[in-house]
């Protein structure tokens, strides 16, 4: 699944991400590689906490769309891919 994120520069605090379609998904970092990182690590994880509840990844959202969300306004966007065997197998 690809993800829409959006990245807003902290003023000297680093960058903070946030995946829109993802409740309570979102992470700091110092550097904007390292925000796009955790970024993917944290959806990961999030997505393994859905699955471990038994509930359904969150399709995700149209871009065009979320980028006229004015919450998002000066953000910089990224597509975060991640492929379903990244996620953790269920026993």
């Amino acid at each position: 699944m690809r993800y829409p994120v959006v990245v807003h520069n902290i003023e000297f605090a680093g960058y903070g991400a946030i995946a829109p379609d993802l409740p309570h998904c979102h992470c700091h970092g110092e550097t904007l590689e390292d925000a796009l990182q955790k970024m993917a690590e944290t959806i990961v994880e999030r997505l393994d906490e859905l699955q471990a509840v038994g509930d359904p990844p969150p399709q995700p959202g149209e871009l065009d769309l979320l980028r006229k969300n004015p919450a998002f306004v000066g953000g910089v966007w990224a597509i975060i891919d991640i492929e379903q065997n990244a996620l953790t197998p269920r026993s």
